[in-house]
Order: structure tokens, then sequence, then C-alpha cells
């Protein structure tokens, strides 16, 4: 197997499930060149394959030698060469790399084909035979060598769909939740490129009770800079509830667990659309797409996300409308041998290898599972709450990082502040202050005196902030029993509950509301639409 990033690696290793039972002794080799490949060779080498030298790759003779890209030097090596996408099918257009601005990377003549003119590939699979029609005008000279082979990773992904609730558990996503997945390629015409602010803004202006938001990035985004400096650039959105898919581990399990991708002109957005999921089209990178290929067809007609509009209007608009386009038409029009991949792959192999087939299909297996790169815990939110006609109270948060850094100040939302958060700028603006760990009662109630009551002797939440003013008007804590909240200069409740937030925000806003709290009742709250919940509340002395 030689690989030339870790684009092609992942690739190699799902092409790999389909030449068991009987698998072939396996080497790997590097090929060198591109500048997203550093510490390839050692991560296979973690992985626990052999990886041999180019020098050392080019004396030794292979039966077959498989690749998910094409290059020339491909044709220095002693073997049959069977040579595949790396994505869905062929449909880039990479001119500094292929050569060509014309035609799809990987079916370009010079990257078939040898210094000498001679094609170096004995097979040259493909997802579906409108490709082979291309290839014919790219390469004439190697279209024979074409075998339409479908595409191993559409069908491990749409055969993992069953354990869709248990990915999405994987995600920590909650029963009524909505969980967006923002795709990117690499390059300038990429959601990351071109629309870098976009996972910030959806954090800011989608209540994180009703939805998740992920992140899927292109191998290349990540080598293109690092990982840490990646997750660097990204600590806010991470501290704000955005999870994303790290490098080198599995990113099928977003795509089966998303309700809606927001994508560009990558491989995922047309896999994603293929399987059901709902798109929408953040980056039009169609400049850098064959115009005939199926996933220029994808971006044409999906309808475009504003990035300067109500991105909650539009995902809700999108997610309740009827779909544009059938998902089993967009899969036909680029997976052909749909759920038969793996055995044709298999098949192409060990016939290049003069080995006859095995009597049964290869075993499906499922994707792998997610693995999540997470930020710190949320201690501050910017919170509207709406009384409805019942007397729900509904529930809307977003991370306060988020919502100050693109939604700008609301005279229509209240702050509420953790006691665990650290920066004395956001304690000092929280209107509402929590204690979400327990605390003992006498405890608390010190704490809620120190918090509503400032003084140079008490200071406030714990010594903090001693001279100023606090704009908290309300002070909350969890004890043994339940939740005590009190109000400076007004009342004083006790909850049977553990939400503590539940119970200041929806307390605080029947305050507003003019309902009594000075006798026993019960609230009713919201945090989607369609879950009720409620506590009761009685007066505290």
């Amino acid at each position: 197997m030689v690989v030339r990033t870790f684009t092609t690696l992942d690739r190699m290793l799902t092409l790999r499930e389909a030449l068991y039972p009987d698998p072939p002794h396996l080497k790997f080799v590097v090929e060198k060149g591109s500048k997203f490949a550093r510490g390839l060779g050692p991560h296979i080498e973690q992985l626990g394959f052999e990886v041999l030298t180019w020098a050392e790759a080019k004396t030794t003779r292979f039966d077959v030698i498989l690749a998910a890209h094409a290059t020339a030097a491909l044709g220095e090596l002693r073997g049959l060469v069977f040579v595949v996408p790396h994505g869905a099918g062929y449909n880039r257009r990479v001119g500094w790399s292929s050569g060509s601005d014309r035609f799809a990377t990987g079916l370009v003549d010079g990257q078939l084909t040898t210094e000498a003119g001679t094609v170096y590939a004995s097979a040259i699979g493909v997802s579906h035979e409108e490709q082979v029609v291309r290839l014919r005008e790219s390469a004439p000279e190697a279209v024979d060598r074409a075998v339409v082979i479908g595409d191993p990773v559409f069908d491990r992904i749409a055969a993992s769909r069953p354990r869709r609730d248990e990915f999405r558990d994987r995600f920590g996503i909650l029963p009524g939740q909505k969980l967006v997945a923002v795709t990117s390629t690499w390059g300038e015409w990429g959601t990351v490129g071109s629309a870098a602010s976009l996972p910030m803004k959806l954090l800011a202006q989608l209540p994180m009770d009703q939805y998740r938001v992920l992140l899927i990035m292109h191998q290349n985004v990540w080598f293109a800079d690092s990982p840490a400096g990646i997750k660097a650039k990204l600590r806010d959105e991470l501290d704000s509830g955005l999870v994303i898919v790290p490098p080198q581990t599995p990113w099928e399990p977003g795509l089966v667990a998303a309700d809606i991708c927001l994508g560009d002109h990558s491989s995922l957005s047309i896999y994603a659309a293929s399987i059901g999921c709902r798109f929408l089209l953040v980056a039009d990178g169609r400049k850098e797409l064959v115009p005939e290929s199926p996933l220029a067809r994808l971006c044409e007609q999906a309808t475009r996300l504003d990035l300067e509009g109500d991105l909650r209007r539009q995902i809700e608009v999108h997610l309740s409308g009827p779909r544009l386009l059938s998902p089993q038409d967009i899969a036909n029009s680029i997976f052909q041998k749909q759920n038969r991949s793996l055995a044709e792959f298999r098949f192409v192999v060990r016939t290049l290898a003069g080995l006859p087939d095995l009597p049964d299909p290869p075993r499906m297996t499922p994707v792998g599972d997610p693995e999540l790169i997470k930020g710190r815990r949320i201690t501050a939110w910017v919170v509207v709450t709406r009384t409805g006609d019942d007397g729900t109270v509904l529930i809307e948060r977003c991370p306060r990082i988020a919502r100050t850094s693109w939604a700008g100040p609301d005279a229509d939302v209240c702050q509420v502040v953790d006691h665990a958060e650290v920066d004395e700028i956001t304690l000092s603006n929280g209107e509402i202050l929590l204690r979400s760990y327990p605390v003992a009662k006498a405890a608390g109630e010190k704490w809620v005196d120190a918090t509503l009551t400032p003084s140079e002797e008490n200071g406030i939440a714990g010594g903090r902030v001693p001279t100023e003013l606090p704009s908290a008007c309300v002070a909350a804590y969890r004890h043994a029993d339940g939740i005590a909240v009190r109000w400076r200069g007004g009342p004083r409740v006790d909850v049977a509950c553990d939400d503590v937030f539940a119970a200041a925000t929806v307390l605080h806003r029947r305050w507003l509301n003019g309902d009594p709290l000075d006798r026993p009742g019960c609230a009713t709250y919201s945090y989607r639409p369609g879950e009720v919940e409620h506590f009761g509340f009685t007066p505290a002395p």
C-alpha cells in the first residue's frame, strides 16, 4: 500500500477490510512530496504496520501495489498497480498538483503514465461509469484499465446507519436535540478557509440545549498547520461547546449521527446527502470541481447558507421543509455497485495477484467508534426565558463566550454565571450567580450574603472583586435537600429539584412576570420544545 497523505492512508485502511478472510502480507510505503504528510510514516508504524523506505520498495517485487492517489512515481515500483480515488470518486481539479486545470486529479494522463508515456496502472478503480467517460477524454490510453468498483467508504457509512442512536449518544446528543455537522475540505474555498467564523456564529445563535455543533475537517486542514495549532485557534469555540473530530480518527459517525450538514464541495458533503442527512452549502468551491461531476451538480442544486443571515431560522426551515434532492438519486449519481464495492475491490486485487476470488463476499464491518475533542465546562451563559400561554417557561441559553463574540448586547437576555467561573469580568457581569456543586446550607447562605450584599469585609463570590457592587440580583445554590434561590431585596425560595440553573432562571422569570413566590407552588419549564419538566417550591424562612 502506497500512501502519500493521511487522507490516502484513511482510504487504504478502509480498503484493507475487503481483503479478509485471506489477508495478504502487507507492507506500507510513504511516497514523499506532499506538504500534508508530516509524521505519516511514524503514525503508520504506531498502528503496527511495517513501513519500507522508497529505496527499499523500488528493489522489491510486489504481487499488487495499491494506492489511493495517482502519480508517475508509482511507475517506479515493481508490480501490478491498482489505483483508486481517496474520496467520493474523482471530482476535484488541483492544477498545481496534477498539471491540469481541466480534468479531475487522479484521471490526468500525466498522473497515470510514466515519464516515458507508458500507462503504469493495471487497474484504475472508479466509483461510477460516468468517470470512465471523463477518463476517456483525459487519458484515452488508460481508459481500458478502468473498472467500476463503487465506493467502499460509502457502503460502510450506509451500512452503519443502524448505529445512529449509539453514535448520537457517544456525541452527547440528548433526546430532542439536533446535531449540526460543519464539514470542511482544505484550501481557500473550503468551509474553514472561507467561513472560519461559522462555528462560533452557530454556537452564538443556536440554543445549546436544542442543538450541538460538530466540526469535521479534512486531514490536510490539520496538517497544513498542526493539530495543536488548530485546537489553539478554536479554543473559544471548544469552550463554548463545539465538538471536533480529531485527525486520524473515524469521521464517518459524525455524518451518520448528524441531522444536518453545513459543508462545501468536499466528499463529505455528498456522503452526507447520499445517506439522507440534510445539506446546506456554506462555501461554493465549484471552481475547483469538474463542472459535469456529480459533486458539482450537488453544489449547484443545494440551498446556500446565508452566513450573515439568521442561521437558526435557515436551519429550522431547511430541516422542516420538503427535500429538494432525493438521497437515493444523489447516491446513484456517483456510487454504483452499492453494497458490493468491497467485493468488487477484492475481486480486482485477487485477479491481479493471480488468485481465484473467494466464494463468499467480504464481511461488512461498521465504521469505527467516534473520538472527540471537547473544551472546558461551560460556566457562563447568555439566557433568554419566555413564558408560554400555559405558564411553562422556555429556557434558551448560549455560551457567553460565543454570544458576546457574535451576537452583541441584547436587552432581552440575562447573564448567568456559575461560581466555578474564574474570569473576573464575567463574574462581575453575572445577573444570576449559581453554585452548581453542592454545598452545606450554612456555607451556602454565607455565600449568598457575600454575593448579594458585598462589602470590604466579606467580598463577593468567595473574596473576588471586593469593592465593586455586582450586577447579580439572584444567587442560587445546591445543597443536600434541594436548591435555595435568593434575591437581593426580594423573596427567598427553596426548590425541590437538582437543576440549579432551571430553578434560578425559571423562578426569576416568574418573579419578573409578577407571579407570587410567597406561597408554595409548582413551576413548569422546558429546555426543548415538547419536553416539559416541573419542580415544586416553597417560601424560605
